[in-house]
């Protein structure tokens, strides 16, 4: 039996992964019935369903061609985890507005293409969108500049 596309037969067995984990997981609580539904039912119906598409995503792989596997990137990762380790020390003492700024800023230099007009605007998309939503609309209590 030979894998035609690796891409998607280790991506199938990710989703089992996780799907078997979360039925794992849940297995702890009570699972009660389809009419008094217990706490335990929904993450074991979504497991269950992840781990039922990843086996056929996986058993598919074997039937048709598909891409192979790109070389593992570890700048992209790297400033992605950079970036959000800084947004959640940003946010604790320099408030919303600077901590998505850094956030948006750092994670742009994961890309080689980065353009600094480009960044800066999106920057200032995200701030509004942050601000409009978490603190205006939802309420949550998040500082917006640095306490003084």
């Amino acid at each position: 039996m030979k894998i035609r596309s690796p891409k998607d037969f280790w991506s199938g067995l990710i989703f089992v992964a996780i799907g078997v984990a979360f039925v794992a997981l849940a297995s702890q609580y009570r699972l009660g019935d389809l009419h008094r539904m217990g706490p335990a039912m929904f993450p074991t119906m979504v497991g269950g369903l992840l781990a039922a598409l990843g086996a056929l995503i996986a058993a598919r792989s074997l039937v048709f061609e598909g891409p192979q596997i790109a070389a593992f990137a570890v700048r992209p990762l790297a400033y992605g985890l950079v970036s959000i380790v800084l947004f959640g020390l940003a946010l604790q003492y320099f408030g919303l507005v600077i901590a998505v700024v850094v956030l948006v800023l750092v994670s742009a230099c994961a890309s080689r293409e980065v353009r600094l007009l480009q960044t800066i605007a999106l920057a200032g998309v995200m701030v509004a969108f942050s601000v409009g939503v978490f603190v205006w609309l939802l309420g949550l209590p998040l500082p917006l500049w640095p306490q003084g």
